[in-house]
Formats: structure tokens, sequence, C-alpha cells
């Protein structure tokens, strides 16, 4: 009886260790791509010969695949290069980012049926029959541990007093957001029900902490938005916060310990994706025949001298407003103004797609001077004690005490002063017209040009730009 005892307690050891032997998931993880295509037959190479050191492995897309490549942006299925290179390289998870919306719900729909990978997101809500309601969460098993991610997009902007994303709100339409830290609470439950609990977060880094600090629950944060470059390991009240900084220049690695299905230990690392050498052969090949069928080196203009920064650059797009729509003014958010300079030389179509990927219908209204400076007014809050709106044909000064407006000065020009007994033919992208919130007595009309088309017609006219330095509006704190 002592012999057979004895020999069950040790088969009890024995079964013990073998249940709670070591094993380790990778976690390979990016973030705001933004169209970048060129890395990814580098990263696909390294993903692949990489996973063979661990038990199992993840590749996870924190969220911003689209907008910031002609490639991608100017594709007949816009974003469909994007989804393909990324179906090849293995993603099995991704967060909605608010760029994810660029192109409208028509076009995303068609990216996620074309996407061997399955977008997640919690705090939205789709009252819009074409537009499926995605998952808030997925769980599944690798091995014998439980795995549950979250999904979170950012809602930093406000739309009739809702919060939406940063992104056009004609293109939300029938989607309702909420807050993700709010959000985020309400899955506290989801602790229960896995060994691992991933936040798959496109809601900036400050909020990932914010969160992090509220919801020991969750065991790792893969971030983004905010394209933060986190270098190692950073733990926040327990949790790994990562993010790894923007356009394909980082793979995000997570290595992740567990005894049994218990996590262990944690680690975070960036994987440089300059520094490495080899690349899959058929995802290359791929990313060139996208650049091929896309050409973008058609010469629009020469520029006689280097635009930098986004005075310059919005005057342009302006100028070509007010040149094409034949307005008095016109104005240009700087948010939309997506690259820092234009180099003295040529100015390519890739060039004039890469500044205005938006593919934004022009507005044209018909204005006094009053309402001008209430949309010159609501232009201070959304630029933060900056110039938000540069524009054309008008210069203006906003004055400031305290953070608040007090005055606002505006001229043609030349410097003469606006008849306030007349209106004036006003020019902006529907962004500008959707998004911000100014008087309006009369309705709009939309040009049936594109103000990226505008601009490129107008560049076509005039064969030699000189930027205009100036500045053209100013904030002055008294």
């Amino acid at each position: 009886m002592k012999k057979l005892l004895g020999f069950l307690f040790f088969l009890s050891i024995c079964l013990g260790t073998l249940q709670a032997q070591e094993t380790t998931l990778a976690i390979y993880s990016t973030n705001d791509v933004h169209g970048h295509l060129t890395n990814f037959a580098k990263i696909a190479r390294y993903i692949k010969k990489d996973r063979i050191n661990y038990t199992h492995t993840l590749v996870l897309s924190g969220g911003d695949v689209f907008t910031g490549n002609p490639i991608v942006d100017q594709y007949p299925q816009r974003g469909l290069p994007m989804i393909d290179l990324m179906n090849q390289t293995g993603y099995q998870y991704a967060v909605f980012g608010n760029h994810e919306f660029d192109y409208g719900l028509e076009a995303l729909t068609n990216c996620i049926k074309n996407a061997h990978f399955e977008l997640i997101c919690a705090n939205v809500k789709s009252n819009n029959s074409s537009f499926s309601q995605p998952k808030p969460y997925v769980i599944f098993r690798k091995g014998e541990i439980r795995i549950c991610i979250l999904g979170l997009v950012e809602t930093t902007k406000q739309f009739l007093g809702k919060p939406i994303p940063s992104a056009h709100p004609d293109r939300l339409k029938g989607l309702s957001f909420t807050p993700p830290f709010e959000a985020a609470l309400t899955y506290k439950h989801l602790r229960q029900e896995c060994d691992l609990f991933i936040g798959l977060f496109h809601t900036g880094y400050d909020t990932d902490k914010k969160i992090a600090q509220a919801m020991p629950e969750l065991d790792v944060i893969i971030g983004g938005h905010t394209h933060t470059r986190i270098p190692s390991t950073r733990l926040v009240n327990g949790v790994l916060v990562t993010q790894a900084e923007d356009d394909l220049k980082y793979i995000g690695k997570t290595t992740l310990t567990f005894q049994g299905n218990q996590v262990t230990g944690k680690k975070f690392e960036l994987i440089k994706v300059e520094d490495l050498t080899e690349e899959d052969s058929v995802i290359k090949q791929n990313i060139q025949r996208y650049s091929d069928e896309m050409p973008l080196e058609k010469v629009l203009a020469k520029a006689s001298a280097q635009f930098n920064g986004k005075h310059p650059l919005g005057a342009l797009m302006t100028d070509a407003i007010v040149n094409i729509q034949q307005t008095v003014f016109a104005f240009q958010n700087s948010g939309g103004i997506r690259i820092g300079m234009l180099p003295k030389g040529d100015i390519t179509l890739e060039d004039v797609y890469r500044l205005d990927p938006f593919g934004n219908s022009i507005i044209v209204y018909e204005m006094t001077p009053e309402e001008i400076r209430t949309l010159l007014k609501n232009s201070y809050r959304k630029g933060d004690k900056s110039v938000d709106l540069i524009p054309a044909g008008l210069q203006y000064t906003i004055y400031t005490h305290h953070n608040k407006v007090t005055q606002i000065k505006v001229t043609d020009s030349t410097g003469q002063t606006l008849d306030e007994n007349k209106r004036y033919r006003v020019g902006m992208n529907s962004y500008i017209a959707s998004s911000y919130q100014f008087d309006k007595s009369l309705p709009h009309q939309e040009m049936p040009i594109k103000a990226v088309d505008g601009l490129i017609k107008y560049l076509n006219q005039q064969q030699v730009i000189l930027p205009h330095n100036q500045q053209r509006g100013i904030i002055v704190e008294e």
C-alpha cells in the first residue's frame, strides 16, 4: 500500500510538472502604417523566420493602415494593396484606426471583405445597413492558453456634441462612438474568461496609460494613433504598454512567458526594419506590381523654391481653390496638409496626392464678414493656440486673452477692411464644412471637382510655382 501511495505521489508530481511546462507567445505588431508598402517584404520575412523560436505567435495591427501613400489611396479599389500585403504577411487581428474611415464606409466594407484577418472595435455602434457591426472582442485558444483581444478606437473629436474619431464626419454616417476609456471599463469581466487579456487600442499613448491605471485586468496593450516610439518594456500598473512609432519603421515584438496558463514574464522590444536585410521575394514582387499599376511620376509644375511648413503649402492649396473655383476667399485646415515640405524642382502627381490624400470635395458658401469670423473663432479652438485655417484672398488676426478669443480682425489680401454688408464667395474643403461649427445663413454649393483635382489643374496652369511664406493668419495673446 505504501509503495502504491508513493507511486501515485510521484506520478502527481510528474503530471504537475508537465501541466506547468513553460511556453512562450510572441506578438508581432505594427501601427499607423499609413499605406507605406515598401517594408512589408522585410517584415514578412522576419516574422516567418523568427516565429519558429516560440511556442505560439500572433500578428496584430494597431490601426491606421490607410492614408498616406498614393499607391494605396488612389488605387481603383481604395486601400486594397494594404489589405493584400497584410494578408500575405499573416496578420490575424486588427483594430479600426480613425483613418480606416477616410475612404468611406463602402470602400471600408470592401476592404473588410477582402481581409483574411478580423477587424474588431468595441466602442463603435453601426446603424448603417451597409456597414456590418464589428465584433468588440475575440476569444480563442493557442494551445491551452485562452486569449482575449479587445479593440478600441480614439474619439478625440466632437461632431454635433457627440464623440467621433478624427475623421471626416460625412464618412461616419450611421455610426456612433463611445469614448474608449468609458468603453474599456465595461469589459473588465473578460478577465474571467481568458488567461491572456490583450488590449488592441488605437487610442493614443496617454489614453493607453489611463486605461492601464484603471484596468489592471489587462496584461498587454498593443497601441497606436500617437505614433509613439516605445523602445523597450514599459509597465503601467502591471500592464505592458507598447507602440511601434509609424510608417513601418519598426516591428513591435512582445514576448510573453507562461507557466502552464499563467503569465510569468512580459517583454517588449522594437525591431528596426531598416536593419533587416532579407526580404520575402513574392511580397517584394507584389509591391513592385502595385507601384507599376499606379504611375505617379507625371510632372505637374516646378517649384522655384522649397515649400517649408504648413503655411506655404496651405497657401498653395487655397490659392488653387480661389483660382479654379473663382472664389474671393478660401480656407485649408492644417490637419489636412499631410506633408511638411515640397522640395525645389519638379512637383509630381505623387507629391500632390501625398499632400492631400483625402479626396475631399470643395464646398462654396456666400458668407458675410461676421460669418467668416465665426469660422475663424472655431478654428482657434481646433488649433489649440495656433493657426489652424490657412486662407487665400484675406489676412486675419485672432486676439486672445487667457486663451479666450477677444477679437478677430479680417482684411482682404491688400489690407482693406471687408464690407460688413456684403457677402463673399468662400471656398473650403468638405471636411471643414462638415466638422467646423460656424454661422452660415445661406445653403452651400458643392463643386463637381475634388480639392486635389483642382490643385492638379491649378499646377498644370501655373507651370512654375513660388512659395508664399508670409503668414496669412496670426494669433496675438493680449
